[in-house]
């Protein structure tokens, strides 16, 4: 019951019944605002993210960056706030510039704290590792594969075997074509009867670099 002010003392005035807002309703001054639905960010495990790093091979999707030249982040295809998720399919290898793109701005401009700067040295170290070992990754399958090509070319030519000179145009090739490739185009020049003797491998040399001028 409320009860107003008078010079006789207090005034019962009519009782008034109070009901609760619900729970999404504010007030403005005089109006009544239904607050807005919020998407909270869900943070993405450093597992995830170097799952997406080794998937894009360390390098930023948009720019080709990569380590030590840059720190990587993971952003999301389809924007959190239009209800995009941290699903794999989502996420995408970028560099800082294109993530935020703050290409134009000075580091001055946006001051660290040192456990910041620690935590971001740390990043970068284990990014710029975890590039490397994509790396020698790819070195260890260029070798292996162009063993095979070595020993099918072995098996064409009796007696003899390609110089390290010939090894890294395999290698080259292989790295542009693919292995499949470079095994059929090696294979059609030395069964190719018309070629004369000698001048296969010049021959297989030339399958290559048309097939690569084509896919240019």
């Amino acid at each position: 019951m409320f009860f107003h002010p008078a010079s006789n003392g207090l005034i019962p005035l009519r009782e008034k019944q109070i009901h609760p807002l619900p729970a999404d309703v504010i007030f403005m001054g005089c109006l009544r605002v239904k607050r807005m639905a919020t998407t909270k960010r869900k943070s993405i495990s450093k597992k995830a993210r170097f799952e997406v790093f080794k998937r894009d091979s360390f390098t930023c999707q948009y720019c080709g960056a990569h380590p030590p030249s840059v720190i990587l982040h993971i952003d999301h295809i389809h924007p959190v706030a239009q209800g995009g998720g941290n699903d794999e399919d989502n996420l995408v290898t970028s560099c800082e510039s294109c993530n935020q793109g703050k290409s134009d701005r000075s580091l001055s401009d946006i001051p660290q704290s040192l456990n910041d700067k620690a935590a971001q040295i740390l990043e970068k170290e284990e990014q710029i590792k975890g590039y490397q070992r994509v790396l020698a990754a790819k070195r260890l399958r260029l070798e292996d594969e162009c063993a095979e090509v070595v020993e099918l070319y072995e098996s064409f030519c009796e007696g003899y075997t390609l110089n390290d000179k010939a090894k890294v145009t395999v290698r080259m090739f292989i790295e542009k074509l693919g292995m499949h490739d470079v095994l059929g185009a090696l294979e059609r020049a030395y069964t190719n009867t018309r070629i004369r003797s000698g001048q296969e491998f010049k021959y297989f040399c030339g399958i290559c670099w048309n097939k690569i001028r084509e896919a240019e």
